[in-house]
């Protein structure tokens, strides 16, 4: 159905004139009032919601030590998500272990932690109305009458899409103008031009009823005539069970007026596929959906989000022309989570699919979505199951650099994959089983074998050898380097095996690809495939003239140093014809070898010899015409690295200006332009050279090389290398090998350099982005260090992070120009705890999981006097006051607040 967004089988402040003229009937209401909301749960924030036990390894049994109970109701932080040996996933923790402010972590089972606990117990607690965790109800305005309410809302014609009303109960009528996300409600109250002036977001905890939506009014709730709620919600019940037996919607509508939740959703679910001729169909659908979402059902709250065509955005959009930009501000995620806890496959695909859809995930992100989708495939969603295990890529990539999944990890999602694949040859709608073959792999190396592993490492070699024996050549060359677990005969076996069956096939299968290379070279059965390998290479080696062509040179020497069979004159002789006038590909792979075969043993007329064809292998690759295969760099540095620099200069100087005027797009490599002006400036010599060079390397886009050519340029105008010292231009080089307009890459040094030389250039340095701007002041060069020292500290230069410590220290000690502001503590009766003078001023410091993202935060930094700070921020639209998530700044004459809703008080600011 084209506006169901998951298909699961069936699916079972423009101040208006009219505004002002009501305005005297209306309640007072405190603008932008945000009191009575909850603070915001983070994602990495889950609930236990019945008493349970958090173990130190994934997977431990509760019969061994080390297990904490943690009673129902506690809380613990996510950090990660993983797998134990029973092939379980575990959510990594942080838990407070109930001893002072100790905190350690531990492993949950990802099923016993949930976002919200007590969900579907919400009208039973007599919360019927009250919006979902996370969410508020946009309220517009507070009548006494439900004629002024409807004089309102008629007022606010947008917005009727999303639009409900509610009986409180003091007896006046609420008008909500839909959902919003609690941790965007202030920033979007704030922004709004389309509001009236009174808005302000709710919980709704004072709504006792909902009252009827028709077209182009709201009309008294259904509810009066009943001696009390439980008779009345006894008639609804009965409504509820006629209505079933007969299909009757219209009973089900009449049930859900009557205040049953569950009515409500079924009502949605009954009229989801009617006819819609005047097109509000989706509108009355999300109404009754979220009526029934709002009272625990957790029907309500799929079928709400699940359509394409919901109007749960309505209220944001319509406050604010196109919304606030931000995906992380939508409502659809939040009414996600209370379905997956439930189970709820839909909720769970829909919640992962809200979650980091536009940034890289971060490890909490990345762990909340491999549990969600992982609880969808338990419910039956075959596509999720399908891609379930490349739904942990993100999960490994989030831990860093060079990390790999744990042999737990590979074990689980490898048996996971058995359980559907089908062994042997790839085959049309069929599910091959090469990803659990690589997964059972990657377990086994990183396995030995032990008697208590043996049940996991029998169902491990089962599936590779049938793999094997049924006709996949994946299966086969898996075998042959795992040499702890199949004896020698059993791998020889295995490559003849591999060899055969790719041999066989028309369609090569990608294992085939490079067999040769694939096979354990030691064994005796792999060398028909390495010569097979070494012939494929030389080929490509002769003839190819795409970039290709050079690797496959080199690809050939490597496949024939690990083969028996190939001799090195044979070598030698196919790469001396691959270096000739017709093509240089071999030139540089036959230098390399003719250079690597030159030991100080050998005789002198042998040395003298190779090092002689390798000379000329190189003089006949150096073309100066920017050919992939061109050696002219390899033979710059040889004749540098034999103190020959007149020669060495030439040939940089030639290389580099054919590369120059031949580059007509951003060139992507500047290896010998970059080496060029590095040796120059080694060298002292041919400086104005070397800044044309290095400039040209700078302004290109190859991310290992281009920022730190930025930083030559820099080092040249701070030192005055063959012009004047320029401080300025030293720091706008320095500034881009740090922050490179083409490349993710840094220069940690260049950071370093420039956050020095912007602390201590006299005069002062006009930064980049005020050069024609009067407002630069003296603080904002001090915070443009502090950015500096900071993306250096993420490309792991210690010295930078050092730097950026000491650089807080001073500064908060008064060395550097600061800003000066009255701060404040205030309790919610406005009552003034504490009032000092601060030091204010801007700063950049990234916690260490923010190193991987390379995502930097600004930080308002407040000093008092006795050295303790107050730290606020914002992240993803997020404000943050000393880490706890809190509403935006809420702003009284000359002053701005900040709330803690853990403390109940605020931190105020006002600059002096």
């Amino acid at each position: 159905m084209v506006h169901t967004i998951i298909a699961q089988g069936k699916v079972i402040r423009l101040f208006i004139a009219a505004i002002i003229a009501i305005i005297p009937a209306l309640l007072p209401v405190s603008q932008g009032r945000t009191q009575d909301l909850p603070p915001y749960q983070t994602l990495e924030v889950r609930r236990l919601c019945a008493p349970t036990q958090i173990s130190r390894t994934p997977g431990q049994r509760a019969n061994q030590t080390g297990h904490i109970l943690l009673n129902s109701g506690g809380e613990v932080r996510l950090v990660d998500i993983t797998f134990g040996p029973d092939r379980r996933p575990y959510f990594a923790v942080d838990y407070a272990t109930g001893k002072g402010l100790e905190r350690a972590k531990g492993f949950v089972p990802i099923e016993n932690a949930s976002n919200f606990c007590g969900f579907s117990q919400r009208a039973e607690n007599g919360q019927p109305f009250v919006s979902p965790p996370n969410t508020c109800h946009l309220i517009a305005a507070v009548a006494p009458s439900l004629a002024a309410l409807n004089s309102q809302a008629r007022a606010l014609a947008a917005f009727r899409p999303s639009m409900a009303a509610y009986l409180q109960s003091d007896g006046h009528y609420a008008l909500s103008l839909g959902l919003l996300n609690i941790k965007a409600s202030s920033s979007i109250l704030a922004r709004a031009t389309r509001l009236p002036e009174n808005s302000h977001c709710s919980t709704g905890i004072a709504f006792i009823a909902s009252l009827v939506k028709t077209g182009s009014a709201f009309s008294q709730p259904e509810t009066a005539g009943y001696a009390s709620t439980e008779e009345r919600l006894a008639a609804a019940g009965a409504l509820l069970q006629a209505a079933a037996q007969t299909q009757d919607s219209n009973g089900l509508r009449k049930a859900c007026h009557l205040g049953l939740g569950s009515a409500c959703s079924l009502y949605a679910q009954a009229i989801y596929d009617a006819a819609d001729p005047d097109g509000d169909l989706p509108a009355t659908v999300t109404h009754y959906a979220l009526l029934g979402c709002m009272s625990g059902d957790v029907l309500g709250c799929k079928l709400a989000i699940n359509r394409s065509e919901n109007t749960l955005k309505n209220a944001q959009f319509s406050a604010i022309e196109g919304g606030t930009g931000d995906a992380n501000d939508l409502v659809t995620p939040e009414l996600a989570k209370p379905g997956c806890d439930a189970g709820d496959a839909v909720s769970c695909v829909l919640l992962a699919r809200g979650t980091a859809s536009t940034t890289t995930a971060t490890a909490v992100e990345a762990s909340s979505n491999f549990a969600a989708l992982y609880t969808a495939c338990g419910a039956g969603i075959a596509f999720v199951c399908r891609d379930l295990p490349d739904s942990f890529d993100p999960v490994i990539s989030a831990r860093g650099q060079a990390v790999s999944a744990t042999p737990d990890e590979n074990y689980a999602l490898a048996a996971f994959l058995e359980e559907s694949c089908e062994p042997g040859p790839s085959r049309a709608n069929h599910i091959h089983c090469k990803p659990a073959y690589y997964k059972y792999r990657d377990f086994l190396q990183d396995t030995e074998p032990d008697r208590l592993e043996k049940p996991r490492l029998t169902k491990t070699k089962a599936l590779l050898e049938r793999g094997c024996a049924d006709g996949d050549p994946s299966a086969c060359i898996a075998q042959t380097r795992l040499a702890a677990h199949w004896a020698l005969d059993a791998r020889n076996h295995s490559a003849a095996r591999a060899i055969a069956l790719c041999a066989e096939q028309t369609e090569k299968d990608s294992a085939c690809t490079g067999l040769g290379s694939a096979l354990d070279p030691g064994l005796a059965a792999a060398a028909p495939a390495q010569n097979d390998s070494y012939q494929a290479l030389s080929n490509s080696c002769r003839t190819d003239t795409s970039a290709s062509g050079p690797q496959a040179c080199a690809a050939a020497v490597a496949a024939a140093l690990a083969s028996k069979d190939i001799k090195r004159p044979q070598l030698e002789a196919m790469l001396d014809s691959a270096c000739g006038d017709e093509t240089i590909n071999g030139c540089q792979a036959l230098a390399s070898l003719l250079f690597a075969n030159t030991k100080e043993q050998s005789p002198p007329p042998i040395k003298a010899d190779n090092d002689a064809r390798a000379l000329a292998a190189l003089e006949k690759g150096c073309r100066f015409d920017n050919a992939p295969a061109s050696t002219c760099l390899s033979l710059a540095r040889l004749h540098g690295d034999a103190g020959e620099i007149a020669a060495a200069m030439n040939l940089f100087e030639k290389g580099c200006a054919a590369q120059i005027a031949q580059s007509s797009n951003r060139p992507e490599t500047v290896s010998l332009c970059y080496e060029a002006a590095k040796f120059a400036l080694q060298h002292k010599t041919h400086y104005p050279a070397a800044l044309q060079w290095a400039d040209f390397a700078c302004k290109a886009a190859d991310p290992g090389l281009s920022p730190y050519a930025c930083k030559l340029i820099g080092n040249i105008y701070a030192l005055g290398l063959g012009t004047a010292v320029n401080a300025q231009q030293a720091a706008m080089a320095y500034q881009s090998g740090c922050f490179h307009p083409f490349v993710a890459t840094t220069d940690g040094e260049a950071c370093i350099r420039y956050g020095n030389l912007l602390l201590g250039a006299k005069p002062p340095i006009v930064l980049a982005g005020d050069a024609y701007a009067g407002d630069q002041t003296a603080a904002s060069l001090i915070t443009e260090a502090s950015r500096a020292y900071d993306m250096g500290c993420m490309d792991n230069i210690e010295q930078a992070c050092q730097l950026n410590r000491t650089l807080l220290e001073d500064w908060s000690r008064g060395r550097y120009p600061h800003d000066r502001t009255t701060c404040s503590v205030k309790d919610d009766a406005g009552t003034t705890r504490s009032e000092k003078t601060c030091r204010r001023f801007s700063f950049y410091q990234a916690a260490a999981e923010r190193k991987p993202g390379r995502r930097q935060l600004r930080l308002n930094v407040h000093v008092w006097p006795d050295g303790d700070k107050t730290v606020i921020y914002q992240d993803n639209g997020r404000w943050r006051l000393n880490e706890v998530i809190t509403d935006g700044p809420q702003r009284k004459s000359d002053m701005t607040c900040w709330r803690n809703p853990i403390s109940k008080r605020s931190f105020c600011a006002k600059p002096l």
